[in-house]
């Protein structure tokens, strides 16, 4: 059985080395500076494409292939179920997420189960265009009415999580919507994981091309959200048939 490290700073990659090359050694002083047991996780493609193994051998950072999949949703299942801290950092592998925000981040753990560097929190900013920021924001709202979360960017990734609270949890989605339905699940339980923001600077991509596809998924959004609601419903119903077999 692996041993129990505080952190792990998990980051899918996708065709990262370029990006990774220059962002791994400020991760790693990043990480350090919190605690000195700490894991770096690179979650890569399955197949090889591109030098992002000799990248993080380099560094001297863990890195592993994803399974089930190539997908964004399988790299965060792979990462959940292969991270050894007690604390999950999850994080861009672009350059948008700086590492200067793990201290804020990190120093609420201890109220906290779900950390989420946040651009829509008082203090928060982003560096995206005007219509990406429009769009965001519209898609976040949506999500935050539906679904009841008070939490203002749900769609973000950069967060730190409780990590015994995601072990275990059988997430669907493939795509980044498994950011959304992470949350879903986690505050439709009993009890409803604690869910704070810290202002963060969403930055401009260091290097290479997004893989999200923003006006895509606001076109499908409506879709998406009938689905996430299915997982709110399947939570709501175990929730329901736990608490009748305790009575």
């Amino acid at each position: 059985m692996s041993e129990e490290l505080e952190l792990t700073v998990m980051i899918p990659a996708y065709r990262e080395a370029d990006s990774l090359r220059s962002l791994l050694p400020k991760i790693v002083a990043g990480a350090s500076a919190l605690t000195p047991a700490y894991e770096i996780l690179i979650v890569d493609t399955q197949e090889r494409m591109d030098d992002t193994e000799e990248v993080c051998a380099a560094a001297r950072v863990r890195h592993i292939h994803r399974s089930g999949g190539n997908q964004y949703g399988d790299a965060i299942r792979t990462g959940i179920a292969e991270a050894r801290g007690r604390y999950l950092l999850c994080m861009d592998a672009d350059g948008s997420h700086n590492p200067a925000s793990f201290a804020s981040m990190w120093a609420k753990r201890g109220e906290w189960d779900i950390v989420i560097g946040s651009r829509y929190a008082p203090g928060g900013h982003t560096e995206n265009p005007a219509v990406l920021i429009w769009m965001s924001y519209v898609v976040n709202l949506t999500f935050r009415v539906a679904f009841k979360l008070t939490a203002r960017d749900v769609t973000n990734s950069f967060r730190l999580y409780r990590t015994a609270i995601l072990k275990g949890m059988r997430l669907e989605s493939n795509n980044f919507d498994i950011l959304e339905e992470i949350l879903i699940r986690c505050v439709t339980h009993d009890p409803p994981a604690r869910v704070c923001e810290v202002p963060v600077t969403f930055e401009r991509r260091k290097a290479g091309e997004s893989k999200r596809k923003l006006v895509q998924f606001a076109l499908g959004y409506i879709a998406t959200l009938q689905k996430l609601r299915k997982f709110q419903k399947d939570e709501l119903r175990n929730l329901a048939q736990q608490r009748k077999s305790s009575v």
